[in-house]
């Protein structure tokens, strides 16, 4: 062979990929400084380099006059992490330059504020003014700041007078209940100089609801000054019940107070007092219309009867819903139960064998009722060996691979994000079932629930660290997967957990807790360690199971709301269903916690091949005093 087809071949050699990865990292820190000539001698030394569209994206920001460049660069990168920010940036620089049309016809509205302000603008140039100003309103009515680049839409807005007060009045509204309550200030002195009260008493009401008990606080100048007293009656009858309803009493026939209103906060006062097991329930249940029962009113009107047992009640509120509401899962268990006590058995083992077939709470207390073998229906991802091989040689997985070899693992997740909640259905699955393979068991599951593909058991409830749960819960002589399933629902399985409340790790141990169980401080840090989580989590289950007379489905509750709390949910002077007990606990939050780590303790139990069924001593349990 000669020496200069030797040096030759040399010369044509690919670079590794580790000198592509050092070109990246320069040419980032780099391109937005460098002449075009420069730049595209960096875009020529990362070839086909799987990041290089990322170096692309800032070089072509300098350019965005190249309509022809940026256009085969979108569409090039159609449908990934790409695309959106290249498109807002080319938007905003053709509204910047007066180009309405390629704006317009490259934009939809609702995608962004300030590009939709921007499209207004732009629209402005050639439609009539009339039909711009209600899409004005609507953009600038709502409870939170809103983006400067906004301001000269809502000059002219303004300037044309559609900046009523009615308008004016209903941002306020927004921003008070439910928005941003800082704003206030600023939307007060837009009012006219005679109802900016009414941005001081909504300042006061949100401090203190409980003012409205005052003769006068509210002096009745002004129809508005009902919503005031709407927003505060419906907080005040959660921890002031008593006075929240002798205010109601003072204002119940007055003729300002609407409709609309009186409606609204007897739906709220249904709700306080029927889960407060207060009697006076029953008159606000009876004032609110079915087509005003949405999932939470129809919980508490539900958990309401149950606690009396008026099972002929009960089969007629449902019997009024619609469709859509009765075939949910607790419903149809509860029309199960209905028929049961009313003693149409045969129509009850139909409904409940229907539902038996369901991987849910309901479906295993169905089963468990009927003596029938709870169901798993595991069904893998529908995607075949074909499609996932496609998918892990596509061009966002070698991004994917990219970002982690170059340490950085978050833009890795968001390249994973971004499929999981925008590819196509098989990418969707071929995206949780990648994430399952590399170990991301959180990322697994979330990508499945944004799939809407339920029945993939095995990805959905992993057996990660089932190695310690098993060392530990034996060592603290609980049931390991009911370990398990407290861990699966608290963490979702990523040890660096952290709750807004300040929990951390797999089982989110407080920092009290685990001094508790310790008797001595432990350091946050150390809550991070798997071995040491799971120790002192299972630990805790061990107490609360004493705590509890060893009763599971409250040692789960107290998990989640604590032991004091829960001990004053049990029925005192009588016993009641297990069942009816769990559908009435007082907390959302833990009502539907107890339901789900119950769900998952069968499935763990089933996985685990545990030879018991979970549910069924709980399908006939009684709990509470004797009377």
């Amino acid at each position: 062979m000669s020496l200069l087809l030797v040096f030759s071949s040399s010369t044509l050699a690919a670079p590794s990929d580790q000198v592509l990865r050092e070109r990246f990292l320069k040419a980032e820190k780099n391109i937005q400084k460098a002449s075009p000539e420069q730049a595209q001698k960096i875009l020529r030394d990362l070839h086909h380099y799987p990041l290089k569209p990322y170096v692309e994206l800032e070089y072509l920001s300098r350019a965005l006059g190249k309509t022809a460049e940026v256009k085969d660069f979108l569409k090039r990168h159609q449908g990934t992490p790409l695309e959106w920010p290249m498109k807002k940036r080319w938007l905003i620089y053709l509204a910047s330059v007066g180009l309405s049309q390629p704006f317009l016809q490259n934009y939809q509205m609702g995608t962004d504020t300030v590009l939709d302000c921007y499209a207004l603008q732009l629209r402005l140039l050639n439609e009539p003014a009339k039909t711009i100003w209600p899409e004005v309103t609507k953009l600038w009515t709502v409870g939170k700041s809103l983006p400067k680049e906004c301001d000269n839409l809502f000059s002219r807005w303004q300037k044309a007078g559609q900046r009523t007060p009615e308008v004016v009045w209903a941002r306020l509204t927004k921003a008070a209940d439910g928005g941003d309550e800082r704003i206030i200030p600023y939307l007060r002195t837009l009012l006219p100089k005679n109802l900016q009260y009414l941005g001081d008493k909504w300042k006061q009401v949100i401090e203190n609801p409980g003012l409205v008990q005052r003769q006068n606080f509210l002096p009745l100048k002004h129809r508005w000054e009902r919503e005031i007293l709407t927003y505060a009656l419906k907080k005040m009858v959660w921890k002031q019940p008593e006075q929240a309803l002798r205010v109601w009493q003072r204002f119940e026939t007055d003729p300002q107070f609407t409709k609309a209103q009186r409606t609204d906060v007897a739906r709220q006062f249904a709700i306080a007092l029927a889960s407060k097991n207060d009697a006076r329930a029953t008159k606000f249940i009876a004032m609110v219309p079915v087509a005003l029962k949405d999932d939470l009113f129809i919980q508490w009107q539900l958990a309401w009867l149950l606690r009396q047992k008026q099972w002929q009640q009960i089969q007629q509120m449902l019997a009024e819903l619609p469709a859509e509401s009765r075939n949910k899962d607790n419903l149809r268990y509860w029309q199960a139960r209905v028929l049961q006590e009313l003693g149409q058995q045969e129509q009850a083992k139909q409904q409940l064998a229907s539902l038996a077939e369901e991987r849910s709470y309901y479906g295993f207390m169905a089963a468990a009722k009927l003596g029938l073998k709870p169901s798993l229906a595991h069904k893998p991802v529908p995607i075949t060996a074909e499609q996932y091989q496609a998918f892990k040689k596509s061009a966002a997985i070698a991004r994917m691979y990219e970002w982690q070899a170059i340490g950085r693992p978050n833009a890795a997740k968001r390249e994973l994000t971004f499929l999981q909640k925008y590819g196509t259905e098989p990418e969707k699955l071929s995206a949780a079932k990648y994430a399952y393979d590399k170990g991301w068991y959180d990322r697994a599951i979330f990508a499945l629930a944004d799939a809407g593909y339920w029945d993939d058991v095995e990805m959905r409830f992993p057996m990660v660290f089932n190695q310690e749960i098993q060392k530990h819960a034996k060592a603290a002589q609980v049931d390991p997967a009911w370990a398990m399933a407290i861990t699966r629902r608290e963490s979702t399985f990523i040890p660096t957990a952290k709750s807004p409340v300040g929990a951390h790790g797999l089982m989110q141990i407080m920092p009290q807790t685990a001094k508790h169980i310790s008797g001595r401080r432990v350091a946050v840090q150390t809550l991070y360690n798997p071995n040491v989580n799971i120790d002192m989590g299972t630990d805790y289950l061990n107490y609360l199971m004493r705590q509890n007379n060893n009763n599971l489905v409250f040692a789960t509750a107290s998990y989640n709301a604590g032991y004091s709390r829960v001990k004053t949910w049990l029925p005192k002077g009588q016993q009641m269903p297990l069942d009816i007990w769990i559908e009435t606990i007082p907390f959302k939050e833990t009502r539907e916690y107890v339901k789900a780590v119950l769900a998952y303790y069968q499935i763990y139990n089933i996985r685990m091949n545990q030879n018991h069924d979970v549910f069924v001593p709980l399908s006939t349990m009684q709990v509470g005093e004797s009377s």
